[in-house]
């Protein structure tokens, strides 16, 4: 392996070095003397690659210096470094909805000459993830990471309940909660509760578009807010009630660390997670449930079926000093090779590349099928059930989606009916998006 790493790396950086000062510049390392920083977060993908960079050193003569943060932690600081400009880091973790922030600023690198220079075969990534990271026709950012959510359920556990089936939209998983509840099985579920884009946020959505909603009357055309609509007061309402009466102790603080441990320990017969997370929850040294779980796409609502989307991928800073080394870096990392490397030898399996997706190997780490429902069935069918505009990508959807987290939490805790608590964020976000100019 360390060889084919090598050779995608000198590939890759030949042409790159070549493209910014002719041949001669495609020397035995060309990054000689070069330190690389990369601020990302404290996931499997991120240590991964940490593990593996001494091939991308060795073969450049560049270094690189990990800074890994969690993962509210890390967007924070992102924001930062990216919002000032600071040349403090050179690789950056960005989700796709954020993408549109930074590079509206002139904060990334485009990275369409890079690709070019490379060879590099974008054309083999899930065409939405490639999507997700491209800002006015320019590639700005190489997606690594494919995010969806779900259904994760302990056929062992739910068969000795009397009951054989996921559930098809989220008030039957409320039905199945206190089904299980009157047999002694409680608590039914786990769910993040942080209040955040990123965590509540991130299961609302899903259950507020199931009931007809949406964030805006009609993207791009009408910007107006409709996060106080009957199906975004309804969605509240099961949310709060999944939290409050069926959900583990502390969750209005829960992030995914706590629902994964709470599937993985057998503390719950079901979750609704990201699908990237089961081979955590699977982890052979860790689990208590591999060989019980099932897998299906996430409950829908009476409207539709939508289940959630987004991609993560690394972006090099516009500010940084080595933007061609930067990419060079980010190109190795994501290349055919170091993908299904780390996917085949880790738990990492959240792969946005499709020939890693069907390829022997990963098929045989990552198929779980314990007679209970297929994982890379139920991963493709919630991948295609996923909505482009799960997140808005505009550059102030975060900051939008912060605000309606916390409305989520004021539910949730009692401060605030859920009517009460999405009018006071429909005010504040019409706010937003009048400073923004997207209303008069």
């Amino acid at each position: 392996m360390r060889s084919n790493l090598t050779m995608f790396t000198m590939a890759a950086v030949a042409g790159l070095a070549a493209l910014a000062a002719g041949p001669a510049a495609a020397q035995d390392k060309p990054y000689e003397g070069v330190t690389l920083r990369v601020l990302s977060t404290q996931q499997p993908w991120d240590t991964e690659v940490e593990k593996r960079v001494a091939a991308f050193e060795e073969a450049t003569g560049a270094d690189v210096v990990f800074d890994l943060y969690a993962f509210g932690q890390a967007v924070q600081k992102i924001a930062v470094e990216l919002s000032t400009g600071s040349p403090a880091y050179d690789v950056f973790f960005v989700e796709a909805s954020d993408v549109s922030r930074f590079a509206a600023t002139g904060k990334l690198a485009p990275f369409g000459d890079a690709i070019a220079a490379a060879g590099f075969d974008i054309d083999d990534f899930i065409p939405s993830t490639v999507e997700g990271f491209t800002y006015d026709g320019q590639i700005m950012g190489i997606p690594y990471f494919a995010a969806t959510q779900l259904y994760y359920w302990n056929g062992e556990q739910i068969a000795e309940a009397g009951l054989t089936a996921p559930p098809a939209t989220w008030e039957d998983l409320l039905t199945l909660c206190n089904a299980l509840k009157e047999k002694g099985i409680s608590p039914c579920t786990a769910m993040r509760g942080k209040p955040s884009t990123s965590e509540n946020i991130w299961y609302w959505t899903q259950i507020m578009l199931g009931e007809g909603g949406s964030w805006v009357a009609d993207y791009p055309s009408d910007m107006t807010p409709t996060i106080n609509t009957p199906a975004a007061v309804k969605a509240a309402e099961i949310y709060s009630e999944l939290l409050n009466e069926h959900g583990i102790p502390g969750s209005v603080s829960a992030g995914y660390d706590e629902v994964v441990v709470a599937m993985q320990q057998g503390n719950v017969p079901m979750v609704v997670e990201g699908a990237p997370l089961a081979g955590r929850i699977l982890d052979p040294a860790l689990s208590k449930v591999v060989g019980k779980v099932g897998f299906s796409a996430p409950p829908g609502g009476s409207a539709d079926r939508r289940a959630p989307f987004t991609a993560q991928g690394w972006a090099v800073g516009a500010a940084s000093r080595n933007v061609e080394a930067a990419q060079a870096f980010v190109l190795w990392a994501t290349s055919r090779d170091s993908v299904l490397d780390i996917s085949t030898k880790s738990s990492f399996l959240a792969v946005t590349r499709g020939s890693v997706w069907s390829d022997p190997a990963f098929v045989e780490k990552h198929g779980y099928d314990f007679g209970h429902g297929s994982f890379t069935d139920a991963y493709r069918q919630a991948l295609e059930l996923g909505d482009p505009l799960y997140r808005l990508p505009i550059p102030e959807f975060r900051a939008v989606g912060d605000r309606v987290g916390l409305a989520l939490q004021e539910i949730v805790t009692g401060q605030k009916s859920a009517q009460d608590a999405l009018d006071d964020a429909q005010e504040d976000v019409t706010k937003t998006f009048k400073r923004a100019g997207y209303l008069k």
